[in-house]
């Protein structure tokens, strides 16, 4: 199509101000705008200017835009309605012509070039044929940018120009700068200002009086220009940096060896990492978007971690169980915290660790452990009620024990020592490792127990006295203890059950009562009647918890295993034994009859 002759100006002119109404008949016009009222009056002059030198005018504009011009073209003086009767001035809504040729979002040329080539007839007929003028104001280009379908906008501009190869007319554009206000524009808006024959720019620069004020205002445009552009660098460099660290870190949640996920409002699974789907052996379809509360096992305890969410609480080592897909369960640990904004929960990050094969380890040596405790408490009342019957034995019946008892409870406790071992270089078994090493201790005191009572010092030889003095000397250098021993002088020999007896109360009396009171003097008397004999065992310490005390006398226990033992024999023999203490010292007394 032919376009209209711009001038030529010189380097130093400033840019020229064009005015739709001096465009030539044929022309292609666009005008930028800001401001309706300056749009709507530019179309009113180049319309009027038509219809008053009895040429015919179109009109395609949304229906609020149309009314505005005849308002306009009647307030110039103007007989729009006898104009239209004539048929030289068409009003077409341009939603309305948009839906006969769009093929989707796509402008159809066939029912366009008809729609409008028809229009274009008829106005020039009623005008009065060829040599008229048809002046046309088209907005269904605008209206399809503001649908965002920049590419259909600029194709009709090109079916615009096709058709002015077939008939003669005038078309004039208008866009709102404000539509223009993303640097993605920029491509769209060169394509558009192409696809005219001129270029008129908005009223901001066009109401510019003078030439000096619109040099001064295209450099303060240049220079504006160059600094969006180098702003726009900037900000495609940052987000071209935050698109690779999000891709990074994209990359770092997905291919992290702990279980990641994030949890939306609706307790709804949004994502989830590698590691924590191949934990529970869900595909994604399987677990996102479906409810958190469905992988856990105990409900309850799901509510009470997501309450704590709720309260704004960061929730650390919950211990949960999930639900895998082939039913078996995960024991695990979640870190989670929530992301809020403005009050409103966002979502909530969770990090998920597997502790399953600790959890289980945990399990076997808490059963471990109390098999131990049971097997110990079996061995030791074993021994107890050995030690018990030894008492009476002869010498060599006892030796012959003593080799039977070391063999056998030395291969136990070496099994049981490499158990301890073992439980020891696992991690996290520390608590468990100390509870069961206790037990090893108490079993081997039974054992040490058990040796003294089947090999006391001298006795066959020397009787009672002889050995107890012999006994005591050496326990008053390994303790510090000062020890007193005080006997009647009629003490003589007593039946060999008696005095083993007595000099066994005596070693555990010293060892496990008295030595742990805070004694630094322990009295022993032993005295006799024609009936019965006495022994007497008091220290100067602080004595002895009420509580031990009453299980003593309750159940026996819980001085020892030697006075426990001590205790049944003289019960056996026939005699009685019995415990005092108060804060000024602890006293055993026994008495035994002769015959």
């Amino acid at each position: 199509m032919s376009t209209a002759k711009i001038p030529v100006y010189d380097g130093a002119a400033p840019a020229p101000i064009p005015q739709w109404h001096d465009q030539e008949p044929t022309g292609h016009v666009v005008q930028f705008y800001t401001d309706e009222a300056f749009l709507l009056d530019s179309v009113s002059r180049v319309i009027g200017k038509a219809l008053g030198a009895g040429d015919a005018a179109i009109v395609v504009a949304t229906a609020e835009h149309r009314n505005q011009v005849s308002q306009r073209l009647r307030a110039r003086g103007l007989d729009v309605r006898a104009a239209a009767q004539q048929g030289r001035y068409i009003s077409l809504d341009a939603e309305a012509c948009l839906a006969k040729f769009m093929r989707g979002a796509h402008p159809d040329p066939s029912p366009f070039a008809e729609l409008i080539g028809n229009a274009i007839d008829r106005a020039r007929s009623a005008a009065g044929g060829d040599p008229s003028r048809v002046a046309i104001f088209g907005e269904m280009v605008a209206v399809l940018w503001a649908q965002g379908n920049a590419e259909a906008a600029i194709a009709l501009e090109h079916l615009w120009n096709e058709l002015a190869k077939t008939h003669s007319f005038s078309l004039h554009c208008g866009y709102a700068l404000q539509a223009f206000n993303r640097d993605e524009h920029a491509e769209s808006f060169r394509k558009i200002c192409q696809a005219h024959s001129a270029v008129i720019p908005g009223e901001s620069y066009t109401s510019l009086m003078n030439d000096e004020a619109r040099l001064r205002t295209i450099s303060e445009l240049q220079q504006k220009a160059q600094a969006l552009q180098r702003e726009a660098a900037e900000k495609r460099e940052i987000g071209e940096s935050l698109r690779r660290r999000e891709a990074e870190l994209a990359d770092f949640l997905e291919n992290a060896l702990e279980g990641v996920q994030q949890v939306g409002g609706d307790q709804k699974i949004r994502w989830a990492n590698e590691a924590l789907l191949k934990l529970l052996g869900y595909t994604r379809e399987e677990y996102f978007d479906h409810s958190q509360a469905d992988f856990h096992v105990d409900k309850n305890g799901f509510e009470e971690f997501w309450g704590k969410l709720m309260q704004r609480q960061e929730v650390y080592d919950f211990a949960a169980d999930l639900r895998c897909k082939d039913g078996s369960i995960k024991h695990v640990l979640i870190h989670s915290n929530g992301s809020w904004d403005n009050g409103q929960f966002m979502h909530a990050r969770s990090f998920v660790r597997d502790v399953t094969g600790q959890r289980l380890m945990e399990q076997a040596l808490h059963a471990s452990k109390t098999e131990l405790q049971r097997m110990v408490e079996q061995r030791t009342a074993a021994l107890r009620r050995l030690s018990v019957r030894v008492l009476g034995l002869q010498d060599a019946e006892r030796r012959r024990i003593a080799r039977e008892l070391h063999d056998s409870l030395g291969q136990y406790l070496t099994g049981l020592k490499i158990d301890l071992d073992m439980l020891r270089e696992h991690p996290g078994s520390a608590e468990l490792w100390a509870q069961a090493e206790q037990l090893l201790a108490r079993c081997i005191a039974e054992v040490r127990t058990l040796s003294y009572l089947l090999h006391p010092p001298m006795m066959d030889e020397a009787g009672l006295f002889s050995a107890a003095r012999w006994y005591l000397q050496g326990f008053g250098e390994r303790s510090g203890i000062t020890v007193n021993l005080e006997t009647s002088d009629d003490l003589d020999r007593l039946p060999d059950a008696i005095e083993v007896a007595l000099f066994r109360i005596i070693q555990e009396a010293l060892t496990n009562v008295h030595r742990h009171s805070g004694a630094t003097v322990a009295d022993i008397r032993i005295l006799r009647d024609a009936e019965q004999v006495f022994l007497e065992v008091r220290d100067n310490g602080h004595g002895i918890p009420k509580e031990v005390l009453r299980r003593f006398y309750e159940t026996g226990a819980g001085t020892g295993v030697g006075i426990t033992g001590m205790h049944e024999r003289v019960r056996e023999l026939g005699g009685n034994l019995s415990l005092e203490s108060d804060g000024t010292g602890t006293s055993l007394l026994v008495a035994i009859p002769i015959t």
